[in-house]
This record gives structure tokens, C-alpha cells and sequence, in this order.
């Protein structure tokens, strides 16, 4: 029944991928309903530590999808209790798909990548 609602869920609430891109000071807010992280697909600098926020009344966790390979983890924030944060500060360039890890229809992405460098064919 749950699965079903989810679907539904998602039918009702499409999750748009296009990226959020070069947020100045990146912040993710964790909601109660779709699309749960607004914004669901973000697009950050190596150098930038970025903020998610639990703005809903119940627990949430960050999981990076490639913890459920045991081989490696890029991050797992742990249980983030209402109205408190989780702050990654270093990720090397790539594209993480995350989930809640308490309620795994909650998914976001996130793209890390490095700025380009100024042109000097000024």
C-alpha cells in the first residue's frame, strides 16, 4: 500500500531534473511533501559545504545512493531531528543521487563540480 502511495506521490508531484545551478550559499530544504528537497536537483562547487535543513515535524536522514554498495559511502548524515541540519563540507566532483534513509521515496541529486577557470584571452 505504501509503494502504491508513493507512486501516486511522485504521478501527482513530478520531480523536475533540471539543476539548480551555482547556488551562492547552497541550502536544501528538507519538506514535508513533494518534491522533499527543494531543491530536488542541485548543482554546487568543489569549495562549497552545503546545508540541508529538516523543516518538517519528523526524523529525516541524507543517504549518497552508492551506501547501499557497502563498498563505498559518499556520505550518510545519520538521523537529522526536526528543525536541525546536516553540513557536508567536501565532496570530490560527481553526481550523487541521494534518498532519505527513514522514508526512501524522498530523493534528490546533487552534482558537485569544479568551477571553470577564468579565460586569460582577454
Amino acid at each position: 500500500m505504501s509503494q502504491l502511495l508513493c507512486f501516486l506521490i511522485l504521478l501527482l508531484f513530478p520531480v523536475s531534473t533540471q539543476p539548480i545551478l551555482w547556488a551562492s550559499s547552497p541550502q536544501i530544504a528538507i519538506q514535508s511533501a513533494p518534491p522533499f528537497f527543494s531543491p530536488n536537483h542541485l548543482m554546487i562547487r568543489l569549495d562549497s559545504a552545503l546545508t540541508w535543513k529538516n523543516k518538517t515535524g519528523e526524523a529525516h536522514s541524507i543517504v549518497a545512493d552508492d551506501c547501499q554498495s557497502r563498498s563505498r559511502c559518499s556520505f550518510d548524515s545519520g538521523v537529522i531531528r526536526p528543525e536541525h541540519q546536516y553540513v557536508l563540507t567536501r565532496l570530490a566532483p560527481g553526481h550523487y543521487p541521494y534518498h532519505c534513509g527513514l522514508h526512501p521515496f524522498m530523493r534528490g541529486q546533487l552534482t558537485v563540480q569544479t568551477p571553470a577557470s577564468p579565460s586569460s584571452d582577454i
